[in-house]
């Protein structure tokens, strides 16, 4: 009998052409479920490759079953579809584990991108501030590992007993891997809980758990350094090596207590950054420089708690200039200067001090300095103990933040952007993140590099988008000689900040809004409008007490061809502010290209 006529009587056209359809019939179904993204890919995926190798599978079974009657299984079909079974699954599994790699890669949840979550107090508080030393001391081990990428302090605090999820949180960070932990006392021993978590997931990966002697914090802390390190070589298949700490103290009470004092720290700035009362702020700082000083008595050599004492002293001089009082702001910036100059004496290349040390005479020139000559000076000074701070410790990064600031504040606007990027490149979640994106918005714009301007202006907006400088950096942008103007928007934009603006500057704010909106209504070539806007501007010492509503109008008009007007607004911002200039370097900017060889705008520069 020749091989078609055997298929024929084994009718294998018919269980294969009928096995095609249905197996057909099932891919569409899934496939259109997937494509809905009801179902991930790899479903479809593992059904197509079942369905190929099921083709294999109804010949060999049509070929021993397809004749009328009962046929018996032979051995050799049952070796053939086994062979085919687990050719189908081993592809199967292949497929959905480059899906899952796939996803972590897609999805940037690469599992050496860290993030370590603030272990947990199960203790009736008294083990908080232990529980947050491990966390920032692991935190600072672990950024010395080349081949990870960890989530700063900064950017994991906000994450402190929020409720979250473990896996939520790695979505919001963007984090393959996380680390969290607990920390309890049990009678006389500490038990301190490790756990490595799927960041995809939320599963579990592995857990430890470590006993301890309640007194040996500091022993605690290199145990969960130890086990973090064979987690994570565990997790990713390579060696990670720790730094050993630096032997700061060896007291164990003079640690706990610099974690307390951090604690009070970081509430401190969370109330007032939250909106809260601000004597609530400067009563904190002034409760933890109270367990600094305890710090210092039991380990006099420690050069830690006198940097956080200058810092400390620095806030409090902030909180009391913002309210007007100079008197106690010079008095604490006093007091700050002496903790860090105590504490330079004992190490002058400690890069805290030095940025504390820089940081209060920034302050000092900026806030509180009585001839021009004194300024100078102390900025000078500010900006030599600020470059120390980075080059001893190129990752500090507030000391970039803070350079970044003196460096706008002298129209170096060069420096200041170098300064700014380093800072969120060493720290994306560093505390002022949003005031950063705004330096780095005005130093290009006043670089009239718009298009960068804009750039920093919309990323600041993705990341804060209920903070109203981004409202307002847009108006700036569609002010200025850049693409199409948009009336429209520009109405948009100005409701917006008037929306977003605290209480206090909403006032202020609104009034820069409608000075930018007539700037975009001059570009669209409707002059009259902006006129009736710009009258309508309140530009009382109430509002404005610097009186800057003038030099921004001034700018407007000298930019969209209106040069006598802009002279005009400067004559009244003079009036209201006598003796003032438009500041160092100010002639150079932009703004006043078209006014720079008419003799009634000198009075205004150089004074």
């Amino acid at each position: 009998m020749s091989l078609w006529s055997e298929m024929r009587q084994r009718r294998i056209t018919q269980i294969v052409v009928t096995y095609l359809a249905g197996g057909w019939i099932v891919t569409s179904v899934v496939d259109q479920v997937v494509d809905r993204e009801v179902l991930p890919l790899v479903v479809y995926q593992v059904t197509l490759t079942l369905f190929l190798f099921g083709i294999l599978g109804a010949l060999i079974i049509g070929w021993y079953h397809g004749e009328k009657g009962a046929q018996e299984a032979q051995p050799l079909e049952i070796v053939m579809l086994s062979v085919i079974g687990l050719a189908a699954l081993g592809s199967s599994g292949t497929i959905v584990r480059s899906s899952m790699t796939d996803s972590i890669t897609l999805g940037g949840a690469d599992p050496a991108r860290v993030a370590v979550l603030y272990f947990e107090d199960l203790s009736d508080g008294e083990l908080a501030p232990v529980a947050d030393g491990i966390t920032e001391a692991l935190i600072n081990q672990l950024d010395d590992v080349r081949s990870l990428d960890v989530v700063s302090r900064n950017g994991v605090q906000p994450y402190r007993d929020s409720g979250l999820r473990a896996d939520s949180v790695a979505r919001i960070l963007d984090a393959g891997t996380i680390i969290e932990g607990s920390v309890e006392q049990r009678g006389g021993e500490l038990r301190i809980t490790t756990r490595l978590v799927d960041g995809l997931s939320g599963a579990d990966i592995e857990r430890s758990v470590v006993d301890l002697f309640a007194g040996d914090f500091l022993v605690a802390r290199d145990s969960v350094a130890e086990t973090v390190s064979r987690l994570l070589r565990e997790r990713l298949g390579e060696e990670v090596q720790l730094r050993e700490l630096q032997a700061e103290t060896g007291s164990a009470e003079a640690w706990t207590l610099a974690q307390r004092a951090e604690r009070l720290r970081t509430e401190a700035e969370d109330n007032f950054e939250g909106g809260g009362d601000m004597s609530a702020s400067v009563q904190a700082y002034e409760e933890a420089d109270g367990i600094l000083a305890q710090v210092e008595s039991l380990d006099p050599e420690w050069v830690k708690p006198m940097a956080a004492r200058a810092h400390a002293a620095y806030r409090r001089a902030w909180f009391a200039a913002g309210v007007g009082d100079f008197d106690t702001a010079l008095r604490e910036t006093e007091v700050g200067l002496e903790h860090a100059e105590r504490a330079l004496a004992l190490n002058p290349e400690d890069a805290d001090a030095l940025e504390q040390r820089g940081t209060l005479n920034l302050f000092t020139a900026v806030a509180l300095g009585s001839s021009p000559e004194q300024v100078q000076q102390l900025l000078s000074e500010a900006r030599t103990d600020l470059e120390a701070a980075v080059a001893n410790e190129p990752d500090l990064a507030s000391a970039h933040a803070m350079l970044s600031f003196m460096f706008g504040g002298l129209s170096d606007n060069v420096n200041a952007v170098l300064s700014a990027r380093r800072a969120l490149e060493e720290d994306a979640y560093l505390r002022g993140a949003d005031r950063i994106y705004d330096r780095l918005f005005y130093a290009q714009y006043e670089l009239e590099q718009f298009r960068d301007a804009a750039q920093w202006c919309d990323e600041g907006g993705l990341r804060f988008p209920d903070n109203y400088r981004f409202a307002e950096c847009q108006l700036w942008i569609m002010a200025a000689p850049h693409g199409e103007p948009d009336v429209d928007a520009a109405w948009n934009w100005l409701a917006r900040l008037d929306s977003l603006s605290p209480e206090p500057l909403r006032p202020f704010k609104r009034g820069v809004g409608e000075v930018m909106v007539a700037g975009v209504l001059r570009r669209a070539s409707l002059p009259d409008s902006a006129e009736n806007v710009l009258a309508g501007v309140d530009k009382s010492e109430r509002v404005d007490p610097q009186r800057q509503l003038f030099v921004y109008e001034a700018a407007i008009r000298a930019t969209t061809g209106d040069p006598d007007g802009a002279v005009e607004s400067l004559r009244r911002w003079a009036a209201a502010t006598p003796g003032s200039t438009l500041g160092p370097g100010s002639e150079l900017n932009w703004w006043w290209r078209e006014l720079r060889t008419r003799e009634d705008f000198q009075p205004f520069v150089g004074r």
